[in-house]
C-alpha cells in the first residue's frame, strides 16, 4: 500500500516539542509529542536524538513534502546545522523559523495582524497583508520580557528587596512571597533568584495577582506597568508595519487567561488605539506550522 504525501508542522518548547502532520488538504493525520527542542539546555547529542526521533516517526507515516519547524532560538546557527544535517539526509524539505512566527500564522490564521506573546517571556510579532514583519520585545530576560510571568516575578521581588534595605514602600508581597517561597531574607532571596532559571522568578508571578486582589499599590503598579509597556510594544509594532486597524490575538499564560494583567492591556489599548482589537487565537501554534509548511508545497 502507498504512503500518504503529507506536510508537517513543529512547534519545538523548552520543555516539550509538539509535532503534527496533516494532509495537503489540511487533515490532521498523526500528532506526537517529544522532549525538548532546546539545543542550549540538552546539548547537541540529546537534540540530534530528538530529531532523529522525529525523522523515523515521519519516515512510518509516508512523505513528508515539506515541514516547517518553530522554535525559539532559531538565531543560532549551530541549531540551523544539525536540523539541516538531519532533515536533508533524510530528504525533508524543511524550513525552521522562529517560534513567534508559527505562532502568530495559527492565532490569525496566516492573515495580517499582531500576535502578542506573554508567558514566562514575552515577544509582540505583528505581519502586514503584503508579507512584512516587525517585532518589539523578545530580547530575553536581561534585556526585556515586558509584561511576562518573569517580569512580574522579577518586580515583585525587586519591591521585597527594597523592604529588606529600608526603603521598599510598604506591600503585602513581602509576606506572601516569604509565606510560599520561604524567602524570609535578603540571602535566601538572592540564592533563589541567582541558583535557578528564569521559571522559577516567573512562579512567583501569581503572588502579584493574589496581593492586587488584596488592593496592594506595589501589586497594582505592577501590573500596570508590564501591561502598560506590552501596549507600547503593540502600538509600536502597528506603527511600522501601518497597522491602523487590526487584531491582536492574545497568547500565552498571562494573556489567554482571565488575569489582572489581561485586564489591565486590554483596558489600556482600547484607550490607546480603540482600532487594534484583541482576538482569541483561531489555531494553535503547531497548527500554524502546519499552514507554513502547507505554504511551503503550494510554492515549490
Amino acid at each position: 500500500m502507498n504512503k500518504p504525501d503529507f506536510v508537517c508542522g513543529i512547534d519545538g518548547g523548552g520543555t516539550k516539542t509538539a509535532v503534527l502532520c496533516s494532509t495537503l488538504q489540511n487533515q490532521v493525520i498523526e500528532k506526537r509529542t517529544f522532549g525538548p527542542f532546546n539545543l542550549n539546555s540538552i546539548g547537541e547529542e540529546a537534540f540530534r536524538n530528538i530529531l532523529c526521533e522525529i525523522v523515523l516517526f515521519l519516515q512510518g507515516i509516508g512523505n513528508c513534502r515539506a515541514l516547517c519547524i518553530g522554535a525559539a532560538g532559531v538565531n543560532n546557527t549551530r541549531m540551523a546545522e544539525i536540523v539541516t544535517q538531519v532533515f536533508s539526509a533524510a530528504g525533508i524539505p524543511c524550513k525552521l523559523t522562529g517560534d513567534q512566527n508559527i505562532a502568530h500564522t495559527g492565532a490569525l490564521g496566516g492573515k495580517e495582524g499582531i500576535a502578542l506573546i506573554a508567558g514566562t517571556g514575552s515577544v509582540c510579532f505583528g505581519k502586514s497583508a503584503d508579507g512584512r514583519t516587525a517585532m518589539a520585545g523578545g530580547w530575553g530576560h536581561l534585556l526585556g520580557d515586558e509584561g511576562s510571568g518573569y517580569a512580574l516575578g522579577r518586580d515583585a521581588l525587586r519591591a521585597t528587596s527594597r523592604l529588606f534595605d529600608g526603603y521598599g514602600e510598604p506591600t503585602v508581597l513581602k509576606n506572601l512571597i516569604k509565606a510560599e517561597f520561604g524567602l524570609d531574607s535578603p540571602e535566601k532571596i538572592v540564592t533563589y533568584v541567582y541558583s535557578n532559571d528564569k521559571s522559577a522568578v516567573a512562579a512567583i508571578s501569581h503572588i502579584v495577582d493574589e496581593a492586587a486582589s488584596e488592593n496592594d499599590p506595589v501589586a497594582i503598579r505592577i501590573i500596570r506597568d508590564n501591561a502598560a509597556q506590552l501596549v507600547s510594544q503593540v502600538t509600536a509594532v502597528s506603527d511600522r508595519l501601518d497597522l491602523k486597524s487590526c487584531d491582536v490575538a492574545l497568547l500565552g499564560g498571562l494573556l489567554a487567561n482571565p488575569t489582572p494583567l489581561r485586564a489591565q492591556f486590554v483596558r489600556l489599548l482600547s484607550e490607546a488605539n480603540p482600532m487594534l482589537k484583541c482576538t482569541e487565537p483561531l489555531h494553535s501554534a503547531a497548527e500554524g506550522a502546519v499552514m507554513e509548511a502547507l505554504s511551503l508545497v503550494r510554492n515549490s
